[in-house]
């Protein structure tokens, strides 16, 4: 959820025209002229918050880049994989390497000697399944009521792109109160 938008909802200076409450000695203007300066700070606050963070709290797609990134990470998504073959085990893998299990084809993600059972290392997250763009585009999907996609890669692409038309707030609700 986005941070709320701030509102004044007190005007001082008629307090001060009016000695209401005994605030003839408060400088009423000022404290209004404060008061409209954090509405504005809190609205563009909010307004950049909403540029690089989902409702869901995550970060928004494409907002961070490469250069962006620690050099440890990086390095980390520069990693070739190496083609390895069929899996083997009391094999020793490092991170990067392909392996081909039953068809399937899963990279490394920690450098390891495997055990007796792919299904084991698999468990413990030393691998991670690939699954290149070119296999999703061409997996079927059958359309639903509110999907007309008929593969699993323009299914992925129309939800995405439903979701951002959804959660993009106009820029009229974080300055309409100003």
């Amino acid at each position: 959820m986005q941070a709320p938008v701030y509102h004044r909802s007190a005007d001082f200076s008629q307090d001060e025209r009016n000695n209401a409450g005994g605030r003839s000695t408060l400088r009423t203007d000022q404290v209004d002229a404060e008061l409209d300066a954090i509405a504005l700070t809190a609205a563009a606050l909010c307004l950049n918050l909403s540029l690089i963070q989902r409702d869901d709290g995550k970060l928004r797609d494409a907002v961070v880049e490469l250069f962006n990134l620690s050099p440890a990470a990086r390095a980390a998504l520069q990693v070739k994989w190496v083609p390895r073959g069929l899996w083997a085990a009391a094999a020793i893998y490092l991170v990067g390497d392909m392996v081909d299990v039953a068809g399937t084809a899963f990279v490394c993600a920690v450098a390891h000697v495997s055990g007796a059972v792919f299904a084991t290392d698999y468990a413990a997250g030393r691998w991670q399944i690939f699954i290149p763009f070119t296999v999703a585009s061409g997996l079927s999907f059958a359309p639903t009521a509110t999907i007309s996609a008929t593969n699993v890669q323009a299914a992925i692409v129309e939800v995405d792109s439903e979701l951002r038309a959804m959660t993009t707030p106009p820029l009229h609700h974080f300055y309409g109160g100003l």
